[in-house]
């Protein structure tokens, strides 16, 4: 059975605004305002410079991570390009609630391109650090607990 997973979105506490608030403006002077400055600084024209941020804009919505489903066969990531897509159950390792501070260091912050949580969510609280052979990235489910149930059902017992 295939159970789809939206990203949890909206902050989920005036913490998550706190704590979300100052990695936002980070992101968006590495991501949209160096670039668009040296774009700027490069060519002189303001009509490059925000040709540069509408072009990051639309390389972000591509790989960015749309929703989760989770199958008989693993993980299916609905995103437009970037890694992973699909993580089959014989290759995931774990899967757990990642501390705040371990999202925002390493799935916000480290490494920015590609970053390692590509949803566009607001809140640092519930999600998942999904491991496997070579890696992990991040997912925060909008239903946290039927996610959680979903991945069990399908986990080997020794990473439940």
């Amino acid at each position: 059975m295939n159970v789809n997973f939206k990203p949890r979105i909206a902050p989920r506490s005036f913490d998550d605004v706190f704590f979300g608030l100052p990695v936002c403006v980070l992101q968006g002077l590495a991501l949209f305002v160096l670039p668009a400055a040296a774009t700027y600084l490069l060519t002189g024209s303001i009509l490059c410079a925000s040709g540069s941020v509408i072009l990051i804009s639309i390389i972000f919505i591509f790989f960015s991570v749309w929703s989760a489903t989770v199958t008989d066969e693993g993980i299916h990531f609905k995103r437009l390009l970037g890694y992973p897509k699909f993580l089959p159950w014989n290759q995931i390792t774990d899967i757990a609630v990642a501390p705040r501070m371990e999202l925002i260091v390493h799935g916000w912050l480290w490494p920015l391109l590609p970053a390692r949580e590509m949803t566009a969510s607001l809140s640092s609280l519930n999600h998942y650090r999904i491991s496997w052979d070579n890696g992990y990235c991040y997912y925060p489910p909008t239903d946290t607990l039927g996610f959680e149930q979903a991945v069990q059902q399908k986990l080997k017992p020794s990473c439940a």
